[in-house]
């Protein structure tokens, strides 16, 4: 009976985080239709779960950088430049296969750039993703000449990939589970996700051990941008259509959607901290909030500022909780 509460307490202490959220979620859901009557209804909740799916893919990429104690500015320009080529493409006479293998080996390509610049270059990630967003944004812009592009030619097999459903559940939705269980599955089971973890805490420990602390960055950037390019691609699958004049203002926005979800999952900005499940539910919980926000009536500018507030308290906790964690390592050493 002790070992059991013990091994209780030891649970709600390793996942208080996750369990918080968990609770926030399940509150917000139980008041919501005191709110509004709309919230909760059936065509709603699906609308919320696919945007939720576009926010939580592209944090789950997010999530490697950060546990390596890096960050990607450059995704939402990333997620615009999918939609261009893959339109472009797919008008051209393309293949479905064809274009969503090259968006992919498109991707792998720029998060190798970021990651080698970082890495190799010895850059600041900040910079140097900051920078391949501009860069990503202006030939966006230069290609299309700040106008949209139809999809006349789009085949209806890509279309479903953003609008189907299987049963009752959105296509977007699916993937986004797949994706979260992959994920899952490496951090768990896998030792490059223990790598991740070992980088992020202490890069010459890692070094030390054995682990090639050169390939782990720049292979989390790469991911970082896969996941971008997945999410770009149900985007624009979902539309038919690219439209790109919201990449001069700061491409979709979903950077920063991105970092709030994996900061409120728990995750700190110096790295070796999280989870995916505690980006999964902060995806969610940061996707409850915006889908709510319109319904009561909260205007898209005092959204953007409770939104910015949300991510600016997320960061002091993540600080916080980074320094209590060196600490302890501290201490560790001290005693060894």
């Amino acid at each position: 009976m002790e070992n059991k509460k013990e091994m209780q307490k030891i649970f709600f202490k390793e996942n208080k985080n996750e369990i918080s959220i968990a609770v926030l979620v399940i509150i917000l859901l139980v008041i919501s239709p005191m709110l509004s009557e709309f919230f909760l209804s059936s065509s709603n909740i699906l609308n919320l779960l696919r945007q939720t799916a576009y926010t939580a893919i592209a944090a789950i990429g997010m999530y490697f950088v950060i546990l390596i104690g890096g960050i990607d500015l450059s995704i939402g320009s990333t997620i615009q430049i999918v939609g261009m080529v893959s339109i472009i493409m797919l008008n051209r006479g393309y293949s479905m296969g064809f274009t969503i293998i090259s968006i992919l080996l498109l991707s792998v390509g720029c998060g190798a750039v970021n990651g080698v610049l970082v890495t190799y270059g010895k850059l600041q990630p900040f910079v140097v993703t900051l920078v391949m967003k501009e860069i990503m944004a202006g030939i966006v812009l230069i290609t299309t000449g700040g106008a949209s592009i139809s999809g006349q030619s789009v085949p209806e097999s890509f279309m479903i990939i953003g609008t189907g459903y299987i049963g009752i559940v959105p296509i977007p939705v699916i993937i986004m589970i797949l994706v979260f269980i992959a994920a899952f599955f490496v951090m768990k089971k896998m030792t490059y996700g223990r790598q991740l973890f070992v980088c992020g805490s202490n890069k010459r420990a890692a070094y030390n051990s054995g682990v090639n602390v050169r390939l782990i960055q720049i292979s989390a950037y790469v991911l970082c941008s896969v996941c971008a390019s997945v999410s770009g691609l149900l985007i624009v699958a979902r539309t038919g259509a690219f439209q790109p004049s919201t990449t001069g203002q700061g491409a979709t926005g979903m950077e920063m959607n991105a970092i709030a979800a994996v900061v409120i999952g728990g995750a700190t900005l110096a790295g070796g901290v999280g989870t995916v499940t505690g980006t999964m539910l902060g995806a969610l919980l940061y996707g409850i909030l915006a889908n709510l926000f319109p319904l009561i009536g909260v205007s898209s500018y005092l959204q953007q500022l409770i939104q910015g507030l949300i991510i600016l308290f997320a960061v002091i906790i993540s600080v916080k909780d980074s320094q209590s964690v060196i600490q302890r390592m501290k201490v560790r050493l001290r005693n060894q």
